[in-house]
């Protein structure tokens, strides 16, 4: 008899295969939803720091957007993605040259917007024919030294270039709307500046 209640005593100390297994899917279960946990806070931080950089991003785009618009007497030439601003008539020709020029595009391969300027060192300073096509007339010389291509912003899908007279050269106010992704999250910068008086220079 006193050996059975020892038998039985320590049995009952020990766990069963059935108890080990039901353990081991509690903690299973435990562990997946801490898992979980982690995941939607990862997601959460994830995207909240997405959003922190739409904002930044947006502010500053808008910012240097609206004051090259505002340094500029004359949109040259507007399309699908692009827009030549004539910044000042420096040497007063009555026609722009590669100096005073800036074009701002949006480049659908790379998802950038990139600003074209002619350097301070410029040598040579081609004059342009307000009457032809800019896109044409600077080909040869764009994203060259002459007329190298700086990076406004990556992770762009659009912009669009809206003005208020249907001939680009005597439109007095530039809209734009520029489409920003971070992630999942996307965002449009817009707005509208009214360029400078050519007379008032």
């Amino acid at each position: 008899m006193r050996m059975v209640s020892r038998y039985k005593r320590r049995r009952a100390n020990g766990l069963t295969l059935i108890e080990l297994m039901l353990a081991l899917a509690g903690m299973s279960l435990v562990g997946s939803a801490v898992a979980s946990m982690l995941l939607a806070v990862s997601y959460g931080t994830q995207a909240d720091k997405n959003l922190r950089g739409l904002i930044t991003k947006q502010m500053a785009l808008r910012s240097r957007l609206s004051a090259a618009v505002r340094e500029s007497a004359m949109v040259l030439e507007q399309g699908d993605g692009y827009v030549f601003l004539w910044g000042a008539d420096a040497d007063d020709s009555g026609t722009p040259n590669l100096s005073e020029i800036t074009l701002v595009e949006f480049d659908s391969d790379t998802r950038t917007l990139n600003t074209y300027r002619a350097p301070a060192t410029l040598a040579s300073d081609p004059a342009y024919d307000l009457a032809l096509a800019f896109t044409t007339q600077t080909a040869g010389v764009k994203g060259s030294a002459d007329f190298p291509a700086t990076r406004w912003a990556s992770d762009v899908s659009g912009f669009v270039v809206t003005l208020d007279h249907a001939t680009a050269q005597s439109a007095r106010m530039l809209g734009y709307r520029l489409t920003l992704v971070a992630g999942d999250e996307q965002d449009e910068v817009v707005g509208a500046a009214a360029l400078r008086n050519l007379e008032d220079e």
